[in-house]
Protein backbone atom coordinates (compact mmCIF):
# COMPACT_ATOMS: atom_id res chain seq x y z
CA UNK A 1 0.00 0.00 0.00
CA UNK A 2 2.82 2.34 0.83
CA UNK A 3 4.31 1.65 -2.59
CA UNK A 4 0.97 2.51 -4.26
CA UNK A 5 0.98 5.85 -2.46
CA UNK A 6 4.38 6.59 -4.03
CA UNK A 7 3.05 6.14 -7.58
CA UNK A 8 3.15 9.20 -9.79
CA UNK A 9 -0.05 10.18 -11.62
CA UNK A 10 -0.26 9.01 -15.26
CA UNK A 11 1.88 11.08 -17.59
CA UNK A 12 4.28 10.67 -20.51
CA UNK A 13 7.23 13.09 -20.60
CA UNK A 14 8.23 11.99 -24.12
CA UNK A 15 4.80 12.81 -25.58
CA UNK A 16 4.70 16.16 -23.80
CA UNK A 17 8.11 17.11 -25.16
CA UNK A 18 7.11 15.87 -28.64
CA UNK A 19 4.06 18.16 -28.65
CA UNK A 20 6.14 21.20 -27.68
CA UNK A 21 8.91 20.24 -30.12
CA UNK A 22 6.43 19.77 -32.99
CA UNK A 23 5.01 23.25 -32.40
CA UNK A 24 8.49 24.77 -32.33
CA UNK A 25 9.25 23.07 -35.65
CA UNK A 26 5.93 23.95 -37.31
CA UNK A 27 4.12 26.71 -35.45
CA UNK A 28 1.06 26.53 -37.74
CA UNK A 29 0.14 23.27 -36.02
CA UNK A 30 -1.11 25.31 -33.03
CA UNK A 31 -4.25 26.01 -35.11
CA UNK A 32 -4.95 22.32 -35.69
CA UNK A 33 -4.26 20.56 -32.39
CA UNK A 34 -7.63 19.60 -30.98
CA UNK A 35 -8.82 19.01 -27.42
CA UNK A 36 -5.68 19.94 -25.55
CA UNK A 37 -5.21 22.67 -22.98
CA UNK A 38 -2.12 23.93 -21.08
CA UNK A 39 -3.38 22.16 -17.95
CA UNK A 40 -3.21 18.80 -19.78
CA UNK A 41 0.59 18.83 -19.40
CA UNK A 42 1.96 17.25 -16.24
CA UNK A 43 5.30 19.06 -16.09
CA UNK A 44 5.09 22.75 -15.22
CA UNK A 45 7.73 23.88 -17.80
CA UNK A 46 5.60 22.32 -20.54
CA UNK A 47 2.50 24.06 -19.18
CA UNK A 48 4.34 27.39 -19.29
CA UNK A 49 5.65 26.89 -22.84
CA UNK A 50 2.28 25.79 -24.22
CA UNK A 51 0.57 28.80 -22.61
CA UNK A 52 3.11 31.07 -24.27
CA UNK A 53 2.38 29.47 -27.65
CA UNK A 54 -1.38 29.90 -27.20
CA UNK A 55 -0.81 33.53 -26.26
CA UNK A 56 1.22 34.10 -29.43
CA UNK A 57 -1.50 32.50 -31.55
CA UNK A 58 -4.17 34.66 -29.92
CA UNK A 59 -2.12 37.77 -30.69
CA UNK A 60 -1.72 36.71 -34.32
CA UNK A 61 2.03 36.14 -33.95
CA UNK A 62 3.74 33.17 -35.61
CA UNK A 63 4.88 30.41 -33.27
CA UNK A 64 8.55 29.47 -33.58
CA UNK A 65 11.65 29.11 -31.43
CA UNK A 66 12.48 32.82 -31.52
CA UNK A 67 8.98 34.16 -30.80
CA UNK A 68 8.38 31.63 -28.03
CA UNK A 69 11.70 32.49 -26.36
CA UNK A 70 10.88 36.20 -26.53
CA UNK A 71 7.38 35.63 -25.13
CA UNK A 72 8.76 33.57 -22.26
CA UNK A 73 11.41 36.19 -21.55
CA UNK A 74 8.79 38.95 -21.44
CA UNK A 75 6.82 36.84 -18.96
CA UNK A 76 9.92 36.25 -16.85
CA UNK A 77 9.61 32.50 -17.44
CA UNK A 78 12.42 31.69 -19.87
CA UNK A 79 14.90 30.47 -17.27
CA UNK A 80 12.16 28.53 -15.49
CA UNK A 81 11.66 26.32 -18.56
CA UNK A 82 15.40 25.77 -19.05
CA UNK A 83 16.33 28.74 -21.22
CA UNK A 84 16.59 29.08 -24.98
CA UNK A 85 18.90 26.06 -25.07
CA UNK A 86 16.04 23.84 -23.87
CA UNK A 87 13.87 25.00 -26.77
CA UNK A 88 16.63 23.91 -29.16
CA UNK A 89 16.87 20.60 -27.32
CA UNK A 90 13.13 19.95 -27.72
CA UNK A 91 13.41 20.54 -31.47
CA UNK A 92 16.38 18.17 -31.76
CA UNK A 93 14.70 15.27 -29.94
CA UNK A 94 11.28 15.54 -31.63
CA UNK A 95 10.89 12.41 -33.82
CA UNK A 96 8.69 14.15 -36.42
CA UNK A 97 6.13 16.92 -36.32
CA UNK A 98 3.86 14.99 -38.71
CA UNK A 99 2.48 12.92 -35.81
CA UNK A 100 1.79 15.96 -33.61
CA UNK A 101 -1.89 15.05 -33.14
CA UNK A 102 -0.98 11.58 -31.91
CA UNK A 103 1.36 13.08 -29.30
CA UNK A 104 -1.36 15.53 -28.26
CA UNK A 105 -3.92 12.74 -27.96
CA UNK A 106 -1.64 10.87 -25.54
CA UNK A 107 -1.13 14.00 -23.41
CA UNK A 108 -4.86 14.69 -23.29
CA UNK A 109 -5.81 11.09 -22.50
CA UNK A 110 -3.37 10.86 -19.58
CA UNK A 111 -4.65 14.21 -18.29
CA UNK A 112 -8.15 12.71 -18.20
CA UNK A 113 -6.84 9.75 -16.19
CA UNK A 114 -5.32 12.21 -13.75
CA UNK A 115 -8.72 13.87 -13.64
CA UNK A 116 -10.30 10.56 -12.63
CA UNK A 117 -7.81 10.28 -9.78
CA UNK A 118 -8.58 13.84 -8.68
CA UNK A 119 -12.32 13.19 -8.80
CA UNK A 120 -11.92 10.02 -6.80
CA UNK A 121 -10.25 12.09 -4.06
CA UNK A 122 -13.11 14.61 -4.15
CA UNK A 123 -15.72 11.85 -4.01
CA UNK A 124 -13.87 10.21 -1.13
CA UNK A 125 -14.03 13.53 0.73
CA UNK A 126 -17.81 13.58 0.22
CA UNK A 127 -18.05 10.06 1.65
CA UNK A 128 -15.85 10.80 4.65
CA UNK A 129 -17.80 13.98 5.38
CA UNK A 130 -21.00 12.01 6.00
CA UNK A 131 -23.05 15.10 6.81
CA UNK A 132 -24.88 15.76 3.53
CA UNK A 133 -28.21 14.32 2.52
CA UNK A 134 -27.43 11.18 0.52
CA UNK A 135 -29.27 12.53 -2.55
CA UNK A 136 -27.23 15.73 -2.43
CA UNK A 137 -24.03 13.74 -1.97
CA UNK A 138 -24.79 11.53 -4.98
CA UNK A 139 -25.77 14.56 -7.07
CA UNK A 140 -22.48 16.26 -6.24
CA UNK A 141 -20.58 13.10 -7.12
CA UNK A 142 -22.47 12.86 -10.42
CA UNK A 143 -21.52 16.46 -11.21
CA UNK A 144 -17.85 15.63 -10.74
CA UNK A 145 -18.14 12.77 -13.25
CA UNK A 146 -20.17 14.89 -15.67
CA UNK A 147 -17.61 17.70 -15.62
CA UNK A 148 -14.91 15.20 -16.58
CA UNK A 149 -17.01 13.70 -19.40
CA UNK A 150 -17.54 17.14 -20.85
CA UNK A 151 -13.78 17.51 -21.29
CA UNK A 152 -13.52 14.35 -23.40
CA UNK A 153 -13.06 15.37 -27.04
CA UNK A 154 -15.98 14.52 -29.30
CA UNK A 155 -18.37 13.59 -26.46
CA UNK A 156 -19.37 16.98 -25.12
CA UNK A 157 -22.48 16.47 -23.01
CA UNK A 158 -25.14 19.13 -22.65
CA UNK A 159 -27.70 18.48 -19.94
CA UNK A 160 -31.38 19.49 -20.34
CA UNK A 161 -30.83 22.38 -17.92
CA UNK A 162 -27.76 23.56 -19.82
CA UNK A 163 -29.69 23.33 -23.07
CA UNK A 164 -32.50 25.44 -21.60
CA UNK A 165 -30.02 28.07 -20.42
CA UNK A 166 -28.36 28.10 -23.84
CA UNK A 167 -31.73 28.41 -25.58
CA UNK A 168 -32.80 31.28 -23.32
CA UNK A 169 -29.55 33.13 -24.07
CA UNK A 170 -29.82 32.40 -27.81
CA UNK A 171 -33.37 33.63 -28.28
CA UNK A 172 -32.82 36.69 -26.16
CA UNK A 173 -29.92 37.64 -28.43
CA UNK A 174 -32.02 36.92 -31.53
CA UNK A 175 -34.82 39.05 -30.08
CA UNK A 176 -32.38 41.91 -29.59
CA UNK A 177 -30.81 41.49 -33.05
CA UNK A 178 -32.35 44.02 -35.38
CA UNK A 179 -33.05 42.56 -38.81
CA UNK A 180 -32.45 38.95 -37.73
CA UNK A 181 -29.38 36.80 -37.23
CA UNK A 182 -28.50 36.33 -40.90
CA UNK A 183 -26.28 38.69 -42.89
CA UNK A 184 -28.13 39.66 -46.11
CA UNK A 185 -26.21 39.07 -49.35
CA UNK A 186 -28.00 41.95 -51.06
CA UNK A 187 -29.50 39.55 -53.63
CA UNK A 188 -33.06 39.85 -52.38
CA UNK A 189 -34.58 36.64 -53.75
CA UNK A 190 -31.56 34.60 -52.68
CA UNK A 191 -31.81 35.97 -49.14
CA UNK A 192 -35.44 34.85 -48.98
CA UNK A 193 -34.48 31.29 -50.00
CA UNK A 194 -31.63 31.17 -47.47
CA UNK A 195 -33.75 32.34 -44.56
CA UNK A 196 -32.45 35.90 -44.57
CA UNK A 197 -28.93 35.45 -45.91
CA UNK A 198 -25.69 33.93 -44.60
CA UNK A 199 -25.51 32.50 -41.07
CA UNK A 200 -22.59 32.32 -38.66
CA UNK A 201 -20.88 28.94 -38.54
CA UNK A 202 -22.06 27.92 -42.01
CA UNK A 203 -19.96 27.06 -45.06
CA UNK A 204 -21.57 28.09 -48.36
CA UNK A 205 -20.07 26.83 -51.62
CA UNK A 206 -20.68 28.83 -54.80
CA UNK A 207 -19.90 26.58 -57.77
CA UNK A 208 -19.93 26.93 -61.52
CA UNK A 209 -17.99 26.29 -64.70
CA UNK A 210 -14.97 28.50 -65.52
CA UNK A 211 -15.97 32.10 -66.42
CA UNK A 212 -19.54 31.56 -65.22
CA UNK A 213 -19.10 34.50 -62.84
CA UNK A 214 -18.16 32.90 -59.51
CA UNK A 215 -15.62 35.57 -58.53
CA UNK A 216 -18.03 38.33 -59.54
CA UNK A 217 -20.70 36.73 -57.34
CA UNK A 218 -18.33 36.61 -54.36
CA UNK A 219 -17.27 40.20 -54.96
CA UNK A 220 -20.86 41.39 -55.38
CA UNK A 221 -21.93 39.84 -52.07
CA UNK A 222 -18.74 41.00 -50.32
CA UNK A 223 -19.22 44.59 -51.45
CA UNK A 224 -22.79 44.67 -50.20
CA UNK A 225 -21.99 43.16 -46.80
CA UNK A 226 -18.87 45.31 -46.37
CA UNK A 227 -20.98 48.47 -46.41
CA UNK A 228 -21.99 47.58 -42.84
CA UNK A 229 -19.64 44.80 -41.73
CA UNK A 230 -15.92 43.94 -42.06
CA UNK A 231 -15.09 41.27 -44.66
CA UNK A 232 -11.93 39.24 -45.36
CA UNK A 233 -11.55 38.37 -49.06
CA UNK A 234 -8.91 35.69 -49.81
CA UNK A 235 -8.03 35.39 -53.49
CA UNK A 236 -5.89 32.69 -55.02
CA UNK A 237 -6.91 33.57 -58.58
CA UNK A 238 -7.25 37.34 -59.02
CA UNK A 239 -5.06 40.15 -57.76
CA UNK A 240 -6.38 43.07 -55.76
CA UNK A 241 -5.72 45.25 -58.85
CA UNK A 242 -8.05 43.08 -60.94
CA UNK A 243 -10.78 43.20 -58.31
CA UNK A 244 -10.32 46.98 -58.04
CA UNK A 245 -10.77 47.34 -61.82
CA UNK A 246 -14.19 45.70 -61.49
CA UNK A 247 -15.24 47.96 -58.66
CA UNK A 248 -14.09 51.04 -60.55
CA UNK A 249 -15.99 49.94 -63.67
CA UNK A 250 -19.16 49.91 -61.60
CA UNK A 251 -18.42 53.22 -59.91
CA UNK A 252 -17.51 54.92 -63.19
CA UNK A 253 -20.21 53.35 -65.34
CA UNK A 254 -17.49 52.24 -67.75
CA UNK A 255 -16.85 48.98 -69.51
CA UNK A 256 -14.40 46.80 -67.57
CA UNK A 257 -12.19 46.45 -70.68
CA UNK A 258 -11.89 50.24 -70.99
CA UNK A 259 -10.85 50.50 -67.34
CA UNK A 260 -8.18 47.83 -67.74
CA UNK A 261 -6.80 49.08 -71.03
CA UNK A 262 -5.62 52.46 -69.73
CA UNK A 263 -4.50 55.29 -71.95
CA UNK A 264 -7.26 57.48 -70.56
CA UNK A 265 -7.84 61.02 -71.66
CA UNK A 266 -7.42 63.69 -68.99
CA UNK A 267 -11.17 63.99 -68.37
CA UNK A 268 -11.59 60.25 -67.76
CA UNK A 269 -8.49 60.11 -65.57
CA UNK A 270 -9.76 63.03 -63.47
CA UNK A 271 -13.11 61.29 -63.03
CA UNK A 272 -11.36 58.09 -61.92
CA UNK A 273 -9.28 59.96 -59.36
CA UNK A 274 -12.42 61.70 -58.08
CA UNK A 275 -14.16 58.33 -57.67
CA UNK A 276 -11.27 56.58 -55.89
CA UNK A 277 -12.31 57.69 -52.36
CA UNK A 278 -15.57 55.80 -52.84
CA UNK A 279 -13.60 52.54 -52.68
CA UNK A 280 -13.15 53.26 -48.97
CA UNK A 281 -16.82 52.54 -48.37
CA UNK A 282 -16.05 48.86 -48.90
CA UNK A 283 -14.71 47.56 -45.56
CA UNK A 284 -12.85 44.65 -47.13
CA UNK A 285 -9.42 43.34 -46.16
CA UNK A 286 -7.83 41.54 -49.10
CA UNK A 287 -5.50 38.57 -48.74
CA UNK A 288 -4.00 37.36 -52.01
CA UNK A 289 -1.66 34.58 -53.04
CA UNK A 290 1.67 35.88 -54.28
CA UNK A 291 5.19 34.70 -54.95
CA UNK A 292 6.60 33.24 -51.75
CA UNK A 293 3.23 33.21 -50.01
CA UNK A 294 0.95 30.19 -50.20
CA UNK A 295 -2.74 30.58 -49.46
CA UNK A 296 -3.82 27.71 -47.20
CA UNK A 297 -6.34 27.05 -44.43
CA UNK A 298 -3.78 27.66 -41.71
CA UNK A 299 -2.73 31.18 -42.69
CA UNK A 300 -6.32 32.04 -43.65
CA UNK A 301 -7.46 31.03 -40.16
CA UNK A 302 -4.65 32.98 -38.53
CA UNK A 303 -5.45 36.12 -40.54
CA UNK A 304 -9.19 35.79 -39.92
CA UNK A 305 -8.66 35.24 -36.21
CA UNK A 306 -6.37 38.25 -35.93
CA UNK A 307 -8.81 40.43 -37.86
CA UNK A 308 -11.75 39.28 -35.73
CA UNK A 309 -9.92 40.10 -32.50
CA UNK A 310 -8.65 43.50 -33.63
CA UNK A 311 -11.50 44.97 -35.66
CA UNK A 312 -14.24 42.37 -36.01
CA UNK A 313 -15.08 40.02 -38.86
CA UNK A 314 -18.51 39.27 -40.32
CA UNK A 315 -17.70 37.25 -43.45
CA UNK A 316 -14.78 35.21 -44.82
CA UNK A 317 -14.66 34.81 -48.62
CA UNK A 318 -12.31 32.41 -50.42
CA UNK A 319 -11.73 32.35 -54.18
CA UNK A 320 -11.31 29.49 -54.73
CA UNK A 321 -11.08 25.99 -53.19
CA UNK A 322 -8.84 24.35 -55.79
CA UNK A 323 -6.14 27.03 -55.42
CA UNK A 324 -5.56 26.54 -51.69
CA UNK A 325 -2.18 24.89 -51.21
CA UNK A 326 -2.80 22.59 -48.23
CA UNK A 327 -1.00 19.26 -48.57
CA UNK A 328 -2.94 16.28 -47.25
CA UNK A 329 -3.79 12.69 -48.13
CA UNK A 330 -2.92 10.52 -51.10
CA UNK A 331 -4.94 12.30 -53.79
CA UNK A 332 -6.74 15.53 -54.62
CA UNK A 333 -10.05 14.16 -53.39
CA UNK A 334 -8.64 13.65 -49.88
CA UNK A 335 -6.84 17.01 -50.03
CA UNK A 336 -9.93 19.01 -50.94
CA UNK A 337 -11.98 17.10 -48.37
CA UNK A 338 -9.45 18.04 -45.71
CA UNK A 339 -9.62 21.69 -46.76
CA UNK A 340 -13.42 21.91 -46.61
CA UNK A 341 -13.36 20.18 -43.22
CA UNK A 342 -10.87 22.75 -41.92
CA UNK A 343 -12.93 25.63 -43.34
CA UNK A 344 -16.09 24.30 -41.73
CA UNK A 345 -14.24 24.12 -38.40
CA UNK A 346 -13.03 27.69 -38.95
CA UNK A 347 -16.60 28.88 -39.52
CA UNK A 348 -17.69 27.22 -36.28
CA UNK A 349 -14.68 28.37 -34.26
CA UNK A 350 -14.90 32.01 -35.36
CA UNK A 351 -18.72 32.00 -35.53
CA UNK A 352 -18.79 33.56 -38.99
CA UNK A 353 -20.17 32.51 -42.39
CA UNK A 354 -17.68 31.42 -45.03
CA UNK A 355 -18.32 31.85 -48.76
CA UNK A 356 -16.20 29.48 -50.86
CA UNK A 357 -15.96 29.35 -54.66
CA UNK A 358 -15.46 26.00 -56.37
CA UNK A 359 -15.17 24.89 -59.97
CA UNK A 360 -17.52 22.32 -61.50
CA UNK A 361 -16.37 19.41 -63.62
CA UNK A 362 -17.16 19.21 -67.35
CA UNK A 363 -20.05 16.82 -66.72
CA UNK A 364 -22.81 19.43 -67.41
CA UNK A 365 -21.43 19.96 -70.92
CA UNK A 366 -21.95 16.26 -71.69
CA UNK A 367 -25.68 16.40 -70.93
CA UNK A 368 -28.56 17.84 -72.97
CA UNK A 369 -29.66 19.70 -69.83
CA UNK A 370 -26.67 21.77 -68.75
CA UNK A 371 -28.03 22.63 -65.31
CA UNK A 372 -25.47 21.54 -62.66
CA UNK A 373 -25.98 18.72 -60.18
CA UNK A 374 -24.24 17.91 -56.90
CA UNK A 375 -22.36 15.08 -58.61
CA UNK A 376 -20.73 17.72 -60.85
CA UNK A 377 -18.67 19.06 -57.95
CA UNK A 378 -15.05 18.10 -58.47
CA UNK A 379 -14.12 15.46 -55.85
CA UNK A 380 -17.62 16.09 -54.49
CA UNK A 381 -17.84 13.64 -51.57
CA UNK A 382 -16.48 15.64 -48.64
CA UNK A 383 -17.29 19.01 -50.21
CA UNK A 384 -20.96 18.15 -50.39
CA UNK A 385 -20.83 16.69 -46.88
CA UNK A 386 -19.09 19.66 -45.20
CA UNK A 387 -20.99 22.44 -46.96
CA UNK A 388 -24.14 23.78 -45.32
CA UNK A 389 -25.25 25.38 -48.58
CA UNK A 390 -24.30 24.65 -52.18
CA UNK A 391 -25.23 27.27 -54.78
CA UNK A 392 -24.79 26.59 -58.50
CA UNK A 393 -24.49 29.36 -61.09
CA UNK A 394 -26.08 28.69 -64.48
CA UNK A 395 -26.46 31.06 -67.42
CA UNK A 396 -28.05 29.99 -70.68
CA UNK A 397 -25.94 32.21 -72.91
CA UNK A 398 -22.79 30.64 -71.46
CA UNK A 399 -23.56 27.56 -73.57
CA UNK A 400 -25.40 29.34 -76.40
CA UNK A 401 -23.77 32.71 -77.26
CA UNK A 402 -26.66 33.46 -79.61
CA UNK A 403 -28.98 33.72 -76.62
CA UNK A 404 -29.38 37.32 -75.58
CA UNK A 405 -30.77 36.42 -72.17
CA UNK A 406 -28.41 37.82 -69.53
CA UNK A 407 -30.16 36.16 -66.59
CA UNK A 408 -28.16 33.96 -64.23
CA UNK A 409 -29.87 31.27 -62.21
CA UNK A 410 -28.63 30.63 -58.68
CA UNK A 411 -29.67 27.04 -58.04
CA UNK A 412 -29.87 25.89 -54.42
CA UNK A 413 -28.49 22.35 -54.60
CA UNK A 414 -28.10 21.97 -50.83
CA UNK A 415 -29.59 23.93 -47.95
CA UNK A 416 -29.03 22.15 -44.65
CA UNK A 417 -31.61 24.19 -42.75
CA UNK A 418 -34.23 24.44 -45.48
CA UNK A 419 -34.78 21.10 -47.18
CA UNK A 420 -38.00 22.09 -48.96
CA UNK A 421 -36.12 24.79 -50.87
CA UNK A 422 -33.47 22.44 -52.26
CA UNK A 423 -33.56 22.23 -56.04
CA UNK A 424 -35.19 25.62 -56.34
CA UNK A 425 -33.41 28.69 -57.51
CA UNK A 426 -33.58 32.41 -58.06
CA UNK A 427 -32.71 34.62 -61.01
CA UNK A 428 -30.45 37.65 -61.04
CA UNK A 429 -29.15 39.86 -63.84
CA UNK A 430 -25.57 39.27 -64.96
CA UNK A 431 -24.08 42.60 -65.95
CA UNK A 432 -21.12 41.65 -68.10
CA UNK A 433 -20.13 45.26 -68.74
CA UNK A 434 -19.47 45.93 -65.05
CA UNK A 435 -18.76 42.28 -64.09
CA UNK A 436 -21.38 42.24 -61.35
CA UNK A 437 -24.90 41.05 -60.52
CA UNK A 438 -28.11 43.00 -60.05
CA UNK A 439 -31.44 42.15 -58.50
CA UNK A 440 -34.23 41.28 -60.87
CA UNK A 441 -37.36 43.28 -60.01
CA UNK A 442 -40.60 42.47 -61.81
CA UNK A 443 -42.75 45.52 -62.42
CA UNK A 444 -46.39 44.50 -62.80
CA UNK A 445 -47.57 47.74 -64.40
CA UNK A 446 -45.00 47.93 -67.20
CA UNK A 447 -44.78 44.15 -67.77
CA UNK A 448 -41.04 44.39 -68.05
CA UNK A 449 -38.00 43.54 -66.01
CA UNK A 450 -35.79 46.22 -64.56
CA UNK A 451 -32.79 45.97 -62.31
CA UNK A 452 -31.62 47.58 -59.14
CA UNK A 453 -27.94 47.75 -58.33
CA UNK A 454 -27.18 46.31 -54.91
Amino acid sequence: MAMDNMKLPPHDPDSEEAVIGSLLIDGQLIDHIRDIEPEDFYYEPNVIMFRAMVALRDKGVSVNQITVARELEERGKLEQVGGAAHLSHLISICPTSIDYQDYANIVHRLALYRGIINISDQMAAIGYDGKKNISEALAQADNYILSLRQNVGGTHIITPKQRLDMAMDRYQKLFETQGGAAIPTGLLDLDKKLGGGLYAGELTVVAGRPSMGKTAMLECISNHISLNHPVLFCSGEMTVDSLTDRDMAGLMGMNIDDIRMGGYDMETYSEIVAKLPELAKYNIVHMEASRGFNLNTSNIYQTAYEMQVREGLALLVIDYLGLLTDKYGQNNNERLGYITQQLKQTALALKIPILLAHQLSRAPEMRPDKHPQLSDLRESGRIEEDADNVLFLYRENYYDPNTENNLTEILIAKHRQGGEKVGKGVRVIWDYKYQTYRNLVKQEKKEENTSRLI
